[in-house]
């Protein structure tokens, strides 16, 4: 009788962790004064990647990506966050469409293979194809391209 009752126990625990965890990846997890962390989904490595939107006055700003990406991703040592400023083009999953992709601002990528968290804006957030380039920006495809 005991060995039951443990086992229905542990499997009510089993039960209430897994469905935290699924609200977790479904609702919002974080929020700043003006961005939000969206959802956070499976992304096919056994981690997780965040979708934030933020305000369209922060996205060339470096330092406010890092500093949102550092809020996100607390101590984990691995952490991928994608970034847009436009809610609607946030995907439901780690499958991205063309569309939304040609407007994501930002991706953040922390790893401990990395000397140093990664941090790469979008090409055409740059006023020239050079300073994209130079300071390693993403290309996406359909994305608008920076002036040569």
């Amino acid at each position: 009788m005991r060995g039951r009752f443990a086992i229905g126990v542990l499997a009510l625990i089993q039960f209430l962790v897994f469905d935290a965890c699924r609200k977790t990846e479904q609702g919002a997890v974080l929020r700043g004064t003006d961005w939000e962390d969206v959802r956070s989904v499976p992304n096919g490595y056994g981690g997780t990647v965040d979708f934030v939107v933020i305000p369209e006055s922060k996205q060339r700003d470096k330092g406010y990506y890092t500093q949102v990406s550092d809020t996100i991703c607390g101590q984990r040592t691995t952490c991928m966050v994608d970034f847009w400023t436009d809610r609607k083009h946030i995907p439901k999953s780690a499958w991205i469409s063309v569309e939304d992709l040609a407007v994501e601002t930002a991706s953040y990528e922390r790893s401990p293979s990395y000397n140093e968290p990664s941090l790469h804006l979008a090409c055409w957030l740059y006023p020239t194809k050079a300073i994209g380039e130079a300071d390693k920006c993403e290309y996406e495809p359909d994305a608008k391209k920076p002036p040569d």
